[in-house]
């Protein structure tokens, strides 16, 4: 009996076999893979022009598994696109679809021409490799290629080109290879416009050897006899005037705004918060690095400084500075931060912040910061949404998308006031401004927000750690899909707090909400998005000078709900959230989303007006009352962010 089950077990492996190998397609055919190979790519140049060479490099000579690990024929494919398409045989003349490394090769060099003639205008292409089974580094990369080598000149880390009466600003002008002779671009101002610049430059000399050079600081001057913003123009031409390096553009035009003008409604205007919005808040201990990073339009702020409020709106002497993130562009203020694929790894991800992947964010797509969030060289936080695959915390997407919070302690967790994020205690006696702009969103799909959420959520008594009974805020979201146009281009800000009895939320909890449509068609701006944890009954919100909704636990208990908002019920305080998050959980129907996190960022360098839908976040400043206490509670007091 033995000898027949041993038989027939024998004949059932048989068949499974037969089966499994009768069932493999073309690509299931193929020996196993090797050892994963540490596999990179390089190119010799990243800006070239017809005639020129590009030449791709894969080794994997990096690591002493690499250079064993090649026991097999390795084919890569590659591939030459831009957002429009391929255009490998359009820009390139013999581009390879597949390089094959053979079995044992450490290193494979591939050399392809720029077209000689043909090509006009300028064009960034990414050149992208796959190998099936391997991880490569470097896989994406992101080449120009054009008819010429062009010159240009912009502004210094002002891609936006705005400058406000009184600031100075640094004239750039480039090439985007290194010269072989010098060139001068004139610089001749409009006619009669002249008298609004200090110190501006008649003409910009790159030498020899060099690839750009700078200005000293111009000024924008202060004109009381204004009152309007105005569009200035900057002729430029190079020297000799049919230089190899022609410029890109022959005129800058630079957006000044006007001081002086009338101020807006309370709620449309800035100013009656903050004179100057745009001037950075700096800390003693940062103020060099301000000053390398090349910014001169700063304010030097201590912990207890009284709020600017220079529209006088806020009581008198209520509110002191505390704390900031203002993203410099400098290293104490960044940090590194790996992708999610491991194939990428940034440089200017915010210090102080952490990844919310949550399953309520990561719906439709992956958070994946280290790609689709970075801080610009203008100094803020620019969050994108793009249609990628992309790996996440809950399961690999269609897209990736950005998310942020800071002030999340987890009670239980010994190490959670440790975290950078654990930077701030936010408690009742605080205020939290947020400047910030949506841009390129309009009929995404995307719902760009700023939150606060309770922190019993995270380890806390389950009488309250069920959405929404531990409270949350949304300081700002933007329905960018809303069937009302001045809802879709506005804001809303609501409340969420849940119903007496424990868990039962969902539908039917408390959330009285605003919509802020009087700024409507003002959203691509930036605007200030505040809440006011007042006391243990109260908290409001606004937008720049106006109060917009208040809530009391009063009117929570007239309403059958129960109040959250309180030191005693959120012992660990509320977070802070940013998020790009999915409208209606679902996967957004918008064409200029589908291209790579790298031709986005690259895109979005040069038009700031690109319609990739992204939150721009300028700064976020804390401020507290006498009544504001942090309870003893362990946090990173050491980190100054700003």
């Amino acid at each position: 009996m033995k000898k027949i089950l041993e038989w027939t077990y024998l004949w059932m492996l048989l068949i499974l076999l037969a089966v499994s190998m009768s069932g493999c397609s073309d690509d299931d055919n193929v020996s196993p893979l090797a050892e994963p190979v540490p596999l990179k790519m390089t190119l010799n140049s990243t800006d070239l022009v017809m005639g020129e060479v590009l030449e791709i490099t894969f080794d994997v000579t990096g690591t002493e598994e690499g250079k064993k690990a090649m026991n097999e024929d390795l084919n890569i494919r590659l591939s030459a696109t831009t957002d429009k398409g391929a255009v490998d045989q359009l820009v390139f003349d013999d581009f390879p679809s597949v390089v094959t490394m053979r079995q044992g090769e450490m290193t494979k060099t591939v050399r392809v021409p720029v077209k000689k003639e043909g090509l006009n205008r300028e064009r960034s292409i990414e050149i992208s490799a796959f190998a099936r089974g391997y991880r490569m580094a470097g896989a994406l990369q992101i080449v120009t290629v054009s008819d010429y080598h062009y010159s240009k000149v912009s502004l210094k880390n002002n891609a936006d080109n705005t400058v406000k009466e009184g600031q100075t600003f640094v004239l750039v002008a480039s090439v985007n290879t290194t010269l072989k002779d010098e060139l001068t671009i004139t610089i001749t101002p409009k006619a009669g416009e002249g008298e609004r610049y200090e110190n501006l430059p008649l003409e910009l000399t790159i030498p020899a050897g060099a690839n750009s050079v700078e200005s000293a600081p111009v000024t924008m001057i202060k004109d009381v006899n204004t009152t309007e913003d105005e569009e200035l123009t900057l002729d430029l031409a190079t020297v000799p005037v049919l230089s190899r390096y022609p410029l890109q553009a022959t005129k800058l035009t630079i957006k000044k705004t006007d001081i002086h003008k009338n101020m807006g409604s309370e709620v449309r205007d800035e100013r009656w918060l903050y004179e100057d919005a745009d001037q950075l808040f700096v800390s003693p201990k940062n103020e060099a690095a301000i000053k390398a990073w090349g910014q001169t339009n700063y304010q030097v702020m201590n912990e207890g400084d009284p709020h600017p409020n220079s529209g006088k709106v806020l009581p008198e002497g209520k509110w002191k500075f505390f704390r900031a993130y203002e993203f410099h562009k400098i290293s104490s203020c960044l940090t590194t931060k790996e992708s999610n694929d491991k194939t990428y790894v940034s440089n200017e991800y915010p210090l102080g912040f952490a990844d919310q992947n949550t399953a309520a964010v990561e719906t439709a797509g992956s958070v994946d910061n280290a790609k689709y969030a970075w801080v610009t060289d203008e100094g803020y936080l620019r969050m994108i949404s793009l249609k990628e695959r992309t790996p996440g915390n809950n399961g690999t997407k269609d897209f990736g998308t950005s998310a942020f919070y800071s002030c999340k302690f987890m009670r239980g967790n010994v190490n959670s006031p440790t975290w950078a994020s654990s930077n701030i205690r936010i408690y009742p006696g605080m205020r939290i401004e947020t400047r910030a702009r949506i841009r390129g969103a309009e009929n995404s799909g995307m719902l760009p927000g700023i939150w606060l959420q309770g922190n019993e959520q995270v380890g806390g008594d389950s009488q309250w750690n069920v959405w929404p009974d531990f409270g949350e805020i949304d300081v700002m979201e933007n329905n960018t899909k809303h069937g009302n146009l001045s809802y879709r281009r506005s804001a809303e800000q609501t409340f969420h707090i849940g119903n007496t009895a424990p868990g039962t939320g969902g539908s039917r909890h408390y959330n009285p909400t605003v919509a802020v449509t009087d700024i409507a068609g003002t959203i691509d701006q930036f605007q200030i998005y505040w809440m006011e944890w007042v006391d243990n009954q109260t908290v409001r919100m606004g937008v720049n000078g106006k109060t917009t909704i208040t809530i009391t636990e009063a009117q929570a208990l007239t309403n059958g709900a129960r109040w959250p908002f309180t030191d005693k019920v959120n012992t660990e305080g509320l977070y802070y959230i940013l998020t790009m998050m999915f409208l209606g959980k679902q996967a957004p129907d918008y064409p200029s989303m589908e291209m790579s996190y790298l031709t986005a960022r690259n895109m979005l360098k040069n038009n700031p007006n690109a319609l990739i839908p992204r939150m721009e976040i300028d700064w976020v400043r804390f401020y507290i009352d006498d009544t504001y206490t942090d309870h003893d509670m362990p946090y990173r007091k050491d980190l100054i962010l700003y």
